[in-house]
Order: structure tokens, then C-alpha cells, then sequence
């Protein structure tokens, strides 16, 4: 039985409008992005490996922000392929969320229910045509090759200018995104809307190895703090390694160190994983067992990756702690 028959909200996005006028994403007004490189998050002359030559094409925590008076909101993308993992959802991999401001805050408005590689669908359709603040939100987990905004060919159309105080994240597939539900979803799009700065994402599916290649690159963003999360993608013997040289030369402060997140077997190695790093004199280290056992460690797809549940309440903790405690606030 089709469920789609039955139940019409379980339907795909779709195109509902003719005489749209398409524009290029690919601009200036780009938010989470450092170094202007279209969808791209390293700068173009970045090798740190092969795996991030992949990763980095993946526009997680790339945001755009713009006023209009259209009636209806469209999006056109190209990306290198559809969905392809079990565990998180076609909409957080390949899709875009749209957000609407209303008083001081952002609130979710639409995504695209879709799973192709190109698409074109409305978003959103409006009673009245006063002019809204919007942000768009790219997704998480796929490679974008093209992305346009539909707009009906009367409507006015103003981008909004990214926040220059930036806070990077480096870090492993949590921080790219896994598996939140929608790509607004991922702690630091959430920390995006709620905090007056701009979030630059450098998570890397299984990738944060903690290369000398990224001390030049973090280096190089101006920015009020720094986050490592990278325990994961680590063994005690790499974090012994690199971790500490990697701390010593970092030119900015302060920089936030994040252990690893809770799992279904707490291993030996974790906790040795977690001592070594507490032990870090230049940072200041965030338990991540602390940060989610307030849910029981119900905030999890697989014991290891997060849910919206977990990104949400992870990123209220980072707010308080780096923002309120921390003094950027």
C-alpha cells in the first residue's frame, strides 16, 4: 500500500509556480563559509586529504539570509547524487530548510521532501506580499554542485549581510551534521539562529585526524573562539601524537576541546581517551558525557551519532558555556 494515497502530507515536494525568476546562491552573502569558495569549505588552495577533498564540497552550515515580499519561495538544486545512508534522513543529506524571522527569532517555515539529485519545488506560499526576513539552509551531507532561489519575476529581492564575529568548529561527522533530521537541525545551524554569530562548520565525516595541514587553515579565520571535536575520530595513540602540538599552535583563544559524545559500550580506551585529553593545559575541555546525559542519552541515532533531540540540547549547553559563561555574550 502507498502511504502517499492515503495520507497526502507523506507526498513529495513538488514546483506549484510557473514564472519564477531563478538566482545564484553561489554569492557574496554566503553565511558559514570562510573563505568565499562558492559551495565549497576550504579555500581552493586547501589539501589536508583525500577524504576531506570529498568532505569539504559538502556545504554543511552554509547559510543564506535575505528580505523579500514574494508570495512564494522556490528552490533549484544540482547535487552529485541523492541519499545514500540509512540512518539519516534524505532531507537532512540533500535537502534545504527555510527559516522565517519573526520578532528576534528564526523560526522553521518549510524543507524540501525530496530525494533526487536536481530538484525544483516550492517551499512556501504566502497570503500577503509584505516584505519577510528569510534564511535558507544547505545541506549537510552530499556534494552541491548548483542552487538557485525562486522568486515570481515581480518580487523584490534584498540579501542580508553575514555577521563578520565568526566561531569555527572543527570537528568529526557529528559536527558535519550526522543525522540530524533537516539540515537546520545540526548544533551549529541551531547556535546559528540563536546566537548573534556566524557559525563556520569544518566537521569532516571521520576525517578529524588533527593534520598539521588544519592548524594553517583555522589560523587563518578571524574568529571569537574555537571548538574541537575530534575524540571520535581518534585513538589514544593519534590524540598522543598530534593533539598536543596541534593546541600549541593555534594562535587564537579560547579554544573549547569536546570529548567524545556518549556510545553503547563505554570502552577502556574512552576513558583513557578522556583523561589524556582533560589533562590539555592551553584549552578548556567539555565532558562530552556531561553534555547529553541530562537525556539519558536518548539523544542519539545509533549510540553515537545525534538526533535533532541531542543537537538541540548539545547546542543550548555549547550557547550557555562558551557564550554566557565564556563572556561572548
Amino acid at each position: 500500500m502507498d502511504i502517499k494515497k492515503i495520507d497526502s502530507n507523506m507526498k513529495e515536494s513538488i514546483m506549484l509556480h510557473e514564472g519564477i525568476k531563478w538566482v545564484d546562491l553561489d554569492n557574496e552573502f554566503l553565511r558559514g563559509t570562510a573563505f568565499q569558495n562558492g559551495f565549497v569549505r576550504l579555500g581552493k588552495d586547501h589539501f589536508v586529504s583525500k577524504q576531506i577533498e570529498v568532505l569539504k564540497k559538502h556545504p554543511s552550515g552554509m547559510n543564506i539570509t535575505f528580505r523579500t515580499d514574494a508570495r512564494s519561495i522556490a528552490v533549484k538544486a544540482k547535487l552529485v547524487g541523492p541519499s545514500y545512508m540509512a540512518h539519516m534522513t534524505a532531507v537532512g543529506q540533500v535537502g534545504f530548510d527555510l527559516y522565517e524571522k519573526k520578532g528576534e527569532q528564526f523560526c522553521f517555515l518549510a524543507t524540501t521532501k525530496i530525494n533526487q539529485a536536481a530538484y525544483e519545488v516550492t517551499l512556501a506560499q504566502q497570503k500577503s506580499g509584505s516584505v519577510r526576513e528569510y534564511r535558507l539552509y544547505f545541506p549537510l551531507y552530499q556534494q552541491l554542485e548548483e542552487a538557485y532561489l525562486g522568486l515570481p519575476e515581480e518580487a523584490s529581492l534584498e540579501w542580508v549581510k553575514p555577521n563578520q564575529d565568526k566561531i569555527v568548529v572543527y570537528g568529526t561527522s557529528i559536527t558535519q551534521g550526522g543525522c540530524a533530521t533537516r539540515p537546520g537541525m545540526s548544533y551549529t545551524n541551531i547556535l546559528d539562529r540563536i546566537t548573534d554569530y556566524e557559525w563556520i562548520n569544518l566537521g569532516f565525516s571521520g576525517s578529524a585526524h588533527l593534520e598539521k595541514e588544519m592548524i594553517s587553515i583555522l589560523n587563518a579565520i578571524p574568529k571569537k573562539a574555537l571548538i574541537l571535536e575530534v575524540d571520535a575520530n581518534n585513538t589514544l595513540e593519534s590524540l598522543k601524537e598530534n593533539l598536543p602540538w596541534f593546541l600549541d599552535h593555534l594562535t587564537s583563544k579560547p579554544v573549547y576541546l569536546i570529548t567524545h559524545f556518549p556510545v553503547f559500550l563505554f570502552t577502556r580506551e574512552l576513558e583513557d581517551k578522556k583523561a589524556f585529553q582533560k589533562a590539555m593545559k592551553n584549552c578548556v575541555v567539555l565532558d562530552g558525557e556531561e553534555l547529553l546525559q541530562d537525556l539519558g542519552y536518548e539523544g542519539t541515532v545509533d549510540g553515537v551519532h545525534l538526533t535533532d533531540l541531542g543537537f538541540y540540547h548539545l547546542a543550548l549547553k555549547l550557547k550557555d558555556i562558551i557564550l554566557e559563561k565564556g563572556g561572548l555574550q
